[in-house]
């Protein structure tokens, strides 16, 4: 229901014609409306004469125009802060590059400076995606000012002219949009109406540019098309305006797309770069440049660094930092809640405006016009929000909604429309509406989201709670509601959101329900939900969160890989005992992509609990044992250092990444020195240092893969993987640290006694050749030593970013102190039969085993030196062995994957139908993933339910597939790989 006397929301959008935006114009040009069936004018414009000049002076209209709306952004600084993005690059390989058959290609996931990402000049399809205020469109202009500036002034003119074009105005329903219509609204869009140079260049120039790559398009704001904006149905209304995309960028040209994931593309075969928030220093840099001094600076970091403030998610975007400098300027104070920052963004907008228009905003006459003016804007967003048909109007609909304000008092209304006017809270630009006359609209979506969500606060009865809480139209509303309302306003829709969840829970819980799937209606509550309280401590409606807990449960032990993932994105609104079990859970599986997601989400937490940190760190252990890219290292690191706490994870990871390479000099170190110390029998000490060599690595990687250092060792190690996990499933997993502890201790200490018996009289008799064995034996014993003493230094958090190279070299104390509780154990008689007992068996046979080798390696030498010989012939035979096999079933199998995306890049049956002509689990990965890779208007036309089967068998449940599909998919169960990609791709099937 309405109040009584509150206008409609049918702001409609009629057929109009952009030439040109001009912020706050004061005369604009009107031509009649475009007829979109229309074809070319029927007097083509001369082509250019000279194209060096003619495309500087073509860059010099680009330029002017681009500055000319550089002020719809005024409350961003000129220079935009170096923003981080992390690209996913289509022409990337995920996978551990260890198994034969394809070679590992670059990795798909990289962080980079966003201007980098943006002037990557490989890409075709460039989809920047961000949440609002997140600086999308102003990187857009910066990248497009840079690239025209360079032409103009003649220091690089081959570069490739951008474009810079805002569909927010392009009212083209997705039936009648079509290449020609989107290109004349480019053209119509880039210049003055009219222009010769414009008119020339698009006539004659504009094709040809485009296919040889020499223009760059740079759409912005493609969520917020009017009909998609509307839709209901996001994906059914989005593919036409894509499609129409890729066909005007043809086969060889460059766009790059702006949006928001919600309501914004998801389609396969374009690079994908996804803004991340803002880190300290990059906050700190950005409120300095906004001449914020030292001491304001102090006084806000708490609300950057502490997530339980309510404002670190917030204020890690450009747009909400801006406010906030401009908020500490105008108090002297810092905020108490985010939507505070809005709040007085409005009123020092609105008293400017009074202060141009001539009056006192503090007399009498702005006093009482105030808040007439503040209840406008409030409706005036709602309606706008309401109507479901864009975000602007005509100028005409400005002006009645002004007369309608102002109906009782309508001597106000001429002030009311003047101060408004120069307030610049709206913008307007030149358009050809019907007599209605320019377009309207507010600076910023965020702006307009706040007037909106006021409105509904003070009028709960304006939209019904149902359709607050499930139509997406509502969604940035409902987001500030819950943000900043009071509880008479929050309570009732975080209950109708509850009930929502519960219906989806009942659901889940069902007889026969034996697998599990997020409903759109459910992903669209929690998005809303973590969107509206990430980064908070407070939960102030305790009966959703076990309902969203018994459903990320289901998730987790009944979904597919995707579901997990969504499971693992609604982190934030889980206790703290559930969040730790569900990260510890990412952590331990094989799959890269929940393990990632896992890491980037526990930024969105308030604080990270002392459990989380020790799984973040088993973590960091546990990638020793995999192979990973430079690019992956670095996109690591950018989500390390946006975790919550004082912790420095990045110093961590550096530290752990240098012991294996360390390991193996110290004991090369140890096993050379009495090799070079002495000259006799040299061929049978050479023969020692290979096994010595061995034998430390060997105890590192088994130390590394065992419980509760790491989650489990790699599958590539082979032999050491399965000692670690034979360790890891006894009773108690620690014994073998502990009883090598003891020893350790135990053969230190008397190589330290023999070298101090032997420094006096053996050093006067024999040299100093007479230490290099006792010598070279505690350096060998110090390397064996020292690498598993990182590692339980890491697992205790004693690494930080003062432990320098001598504090890490004393690092083998950690080794020796495992091994305090196994000598207690050998004071304590009683304790020590219980365990002798229990454990004889193992213990007798690693003494002889590890007393063997040594007794042999010292008795018989030359024995140690045929072993030697004779596994470097058989390494290297196997190793030639290898590199042959590679290269032949490299070549097979890409003529494999080659032959199966012949019919199964299409979809439908086929793609099934090919993905199972593929010999392994490898080739069945990159089949999937160079599907995914083929640009398209819309998801893949492939049935998400058998697609969702063939997951639940590859993880060894019950399906209902075919023969051949079952003894396919049994022989790849498990695969991590290949069920990444099956993931990522049901996660596009999933209905929006």
């Amino acid at each position: 229901m309405r109040e009584p006397g509150e206008a409609k929301p049918d702001f409609g959008q009629p057929s109009w014609r952009v030439e040109g935006t001009v912020i706050n114009a004061g005369e604009v040009r009107l031509s009649p409306a475009a007829d979109p069936s229309a074809g070319t004018p029927h007097t083509a414009p001369p082509p250019p004469s000279d194209e060096p000049a003619f495309r500087r002076s073509l860059a010099r209209l680009l330029l002017r125009k681009l500055r000319s709306t550089g002020g719809e952004n005024h409350w961003l600084s000129d220079e935009l802060t170096e923003l981080t993005a992390i690209v996913e690059d289509v022409g990337g390989q995920l996978g551990d590059g260890r198994r034969r058959g394809l070679r590992r290609r670059p990795t798909r996931y990289s962080t980079q400076p966003l201007a980098q990402a943006l002037a990557h000049p490989d890409a075709d399809l460039i989809l920047l995606q961000g949440v609002a205020g997140s600086g999308k469109s102003v990187a857009l202009r910066q990248h497009a000012l840079s690239l025209l500036e360079q032409i103009e002034s003649g220091r690089a003119p081959g570069l490739p002219l951008p474009v810079y074009v805002n569909l927010r105005e392009l009212v083209a329903k997705p039936h009648e949009i079509n290449t020609e219509l989107l290109r004349r609204y480019v053209m119509e869009q880039t210049g003055p109406h009219g222009n010769a140079d414009i008119a020339s260049y698009f006539t004659h120039c504009f094709a040809e540019d485009l296919r040889n790559r020499r223009v760059v398009l740079l759409f912005d704001s493609f969520d917020e098309i009017p009909a998609v904006l509307g839709s209901a149905t996001v994906d059914a209304v989005v593919a036409p305006y894509v499609e129409t995309i890729i066909e005007l960028v043809g086969g060889g040209g460059r766009c790059v797309v702006a949006c928001r994931e919600y309501k914004g593309l998801r389609t396969a075969g374009w690079t994908q770069l996804h803004i991340l928030g803002m880190s300290l220093d990059q906050q700190e840099s950005f409120l300095d440049a906004a001449h914020l001094d030292s001491g304001e600076i102090d006084l806000v970091r708490p609300l950057l660094a502490d997530p339980r403030r309510g404002f670190a998610g917030e204020l890690q975007n450009p747009l909400s930092l801006r406010l906030l400098a401009t908020y500490v300027q105008s108090r002297r104070a810092s905020p108490d809640r985010p939507t505070a920052l809005f709040a007085e963004y409005a009123a020092l907008r609105i008293r400017a405006g009074f202060e141009r228009v001539g009056l006192d905003p503090d007399g009498a006459t702005a006093t009482d016009v105030r808040p007439r003016l503040d209840a406008f804007l409030d409706h005036f967003a709602f309606q706008l929000t309401a109507s479901g048909g864009g975000l602007s109007v005509a100028e005409g609909d400005l002006v009645d909604a002004l007369a309608q304000a102002t109906r009782d008092a309508p001597d106000r209304r001429e002030l009311l429309g003047r101060v408004l006017t120069e307030s610049r809270i709206l913008g307007f630009s030149s358009t050809t509406a019907e007599p209605g006359g320019r377009r309207v609209f507010f600076g910023h979506r965020r702006v307009q989201q706040f007037f909106a969500s006021r409105y509904v606060a003070t009028h709960p009865s304006a939209v019904a709670r149902e359709e607050l809480a499930t139509n997406g139209r509502w969604r940035e509303t409902a987001v500030t509601v819950l943000q900043g309302g009071a509880p008479e306003v929050t309570e009732p829709l975080l209950e109708t959101l509850a009930g929502v969840l519960a219906g989806e829970r009942d659901l889940a819980n069902g007889s026969g329900a034996t697998d599990f799937e997020w409903s759109p209606a459910a992903v669209h509550c929690l998005e809303l939900l973590t969107a509206a309280y990430q980064g908070r401590a407070d939960w102030p409606y305790a009966p959703v969160r076990p309902l969203i807990e018994e459903l990320v449960e289901a998730a987790w032990s009944r979904g597919s890989v995707s579901d997990r993932k969504f499971a693992l994105d609604c982190l934030p609104l889980l206790s703290e005992g559930a969040r730790e079990t569900y990260i510890d859970l990412a952590f331990s599986g094989d799959s890269d992509w929940i393990r990632m997601t896992a890491v980037r989400d526990c930024a969105t937490l308030p604080t990270l609990s002392s459990a989380t940190q020790a799984s973040i760190r088993r973590l960091l252990i546990t990638r020793l044992g995999r192979r990973t890219s430079k690019p992956e290292t670095q996109a690591l690191d950018v989500d390390l250092r946006r975790l919550p706490g004082t912790t420095d994870f990045v110093s961590v990871r550096r530290v752990l990444d240098r012991t294996p390479r360390l390991v193996v000099v110290l004991a090369l170190l140890g096993t050379i020195l009495p090799l070079v110390a002495s000259t006799e029998r040299p061929l049978e000490r050479a023969a020692s240092v290979l096994p010595g060599v061995a034998m430390c690595i060997a105890f590192f990687w088994v130390i590394q893969s065992c419980p509760p250092l790491s989650y489990g060792g790699p599958r590539s190690f082979g032999l050491l993987a399965r000692i670690g996990r034979f360790v890891a499933s006894t009773d108690s997993p620690d014994v073998l640290p502990r009883v090598f502890g003891f020893f350790s201790g135990v053969v230190i200490l008397a190589s330290v006694t023999k070298i101090l018996a032997l420094s006096l009289p053996a050093v006067r008799e024999q040299g100093l050749e007479s230490l290099t064995d006792p010598v070279g034996f505690l350096v060998g014993w110090y390397a064996v030593c020292w690498g598993p003493s990182v590692l339980y230094a890491a697992y205790d958090d004693r690494i930080t970013p003062n432990t320098g190279v001598l504090r890490q070299s004393l690092l083998v104390t950690e080794s020796l102190r495992q091994g305090v509780p196994f000598l207690r154990t050998l004071l304590n008689w009683r304790r020590l039969v219980t365990h002798a007992a229990r454990w004889w068996r193992s213990l007798v046979a690693m003494a002889l085993v590890s007393g063997g080798l040594v007794y042999l390696l010292n008795r018989f030498p030359a024995v140690a030196g045929i072993v030697t010989a004779g596994v470097l012939l058989t390494m290297t035979a196997g190793i030639l062995n290898y590199f042959l096999t590679d290269l032949f079933q490299t070549l097979r199998s890409r003529t494999r994957v080659h032959n199966a995306l012949r019919s199964g890049a299409r979809g439908g049956p086929a793609f099934f139908t090919g993905l199972l002509t593929l010999r392994d689990a490898r080739e069945a990965a990159e089949y999937v993933r160079r599907v995914r890779d083929v640009p398209r208007a819309g998801p893949l036309d492939v049935d998400r339910a058998t697609l969702r089967l063939f997951i639940a068998r590859l993880r060894g449940r019950e399906a209902a597939v075919s023969p051949e599909a079952q003894r396919r998919l049994a022989k790849w169960q498990d695969d991590p790989e290949l069920l990444d990609e099956l993931g990522r791709l049901d996660e596009q099937l999933r209905p929006r």
